[in-house]
């Protein structure tokens, strides 16, 4: 006898039909699209799917659009990244997808701008913004490399904040002929209380340079603690092999300012905590949820003084 016993299609025939269930309309968002009722999936349910399956046994850019690794795979050595994850919403997703397409549009067909956006099976992918450059960590420093980052946050005061896109721009990668579209980020708060456009990143960036160069592992963005890195914070939305002309880059990124992106200016992009990526293994690091950084919370703001 089998473990279910199923009925029979005659008995589903005579049986009655199930009365209709009343669909719920999803309430429209901004710009006339739907916005989803169900409550977003908490930072640590995107780790169980965040590594892509294996191809190949050896690096092969014609599996990968041509790309080739920044850092190429060693036998005992762990790919490994610190960064911010941040997941659009629908709406915002639709918006980043229009000007990634208007970007395309206004470089021509002779570069094809791929995107960041989306998997090649159509599913939203996440985004982030790097606090570390991708490193290539020997086994037997890796642990304690991502015990010292999250000592480093834990420890650092800093609490939840948010920041917002400022405007487009191009990165042209010094070891790859690729080119990256990407949105650059500033705080959300009023810059008239610092003296840096991204005090928040700045200070993470700090912490994990530290780390990193206390490994003798390269630093992100600066040479030195001293250096400035305000403007260097981003989130790549496409890339390209090569890229256009100085005067048609040019041109492209004014797109960001066009009316129908007028909503994404005020976007607040809420920044609650950091993750580290070694090998397949993700350790999410929350930051202190007593204050978001948006401009409510502004007499709750406490940051190392500022």
């Amino acid at each position: 006898m089998g473990l279910v016993d199923y009925s029979s299609s005659s008995g589903d025939e005579e049986s009655p039909a199930s009365p209709e269930r009343k669909r719920h309309k999803r309430k429209p968002g901004p710009n006339g699209l739907q916005e989803s009722s169900m409550p977003p999936l908490p930072s640590t349910f995107h780790d169980l799917y965040a590594a892509t399956v294996r191809q190949s046994a050896v690096d092969d850019p014609s599996l990968h659009q041509g790309r080739k690794r920044q850092n190429p795979h060693v036998v005992g050595h762990w790919p490994s990244h610190v960064y911010v994850e941040w997941h659009p919403t629908a709406v915002q997703h639709d918006a980043l997808d229009a000007l990634v397409k208007q970007i395309q549009r206004h470089i021509g067909e002779d570069i094809h701008l791929y995107s960041f956006l989306t998997s090649d099976l159509g599913a939203p992918l996440p985004l982030h913004i790097s606090l570390s450059k991708p490193l290539s960590l020997p086994t037997s420093i890796k642990d304690d490399y991502a015990s010292k980052i999250q000592d480093a946050i834990c420890t650092s005061g800093i609490r939840r904040f948010c920041v917002k896109p400022a405007g487009l721009a191009w990165h042209k990668s010094p070891v790859s002929p690729r080119t990256f579209l990407v949105l650059r980020v500033v705080t959300a708060r009023e810059p008239a209380r610092h003296l840096s456009s991204n005090p928040e990143l700045m200070a993470m960036l700090a912490k994990c340079n530290a780390v990193a160069a206390h490994f003798k592992q390269p630093t992100l963005y600066q040479q030195s603690a001293d250096d400035a890195a305000d403007e260097a914070f981003h989130i790549s939305v496409g890339w390209a092999l090569g890229s256009p002309d100085d005067e048609t880059c040019s041109t492209a990124v004014q797109r960001f300012k066009d009316a129908q992106f007028a909503d994404m200016r005020d976007w607040e992009i809420v920044v609650d905590g950091v993750k580290a990526k070694i090998g397949n293994a993700i350790d999410y690091i929350p930051l202190s949820r007593a204050a978001t950084g948006r401009k409510s919370d502004e007499e709750a703001f406490s940051f190392f003084g500022i």
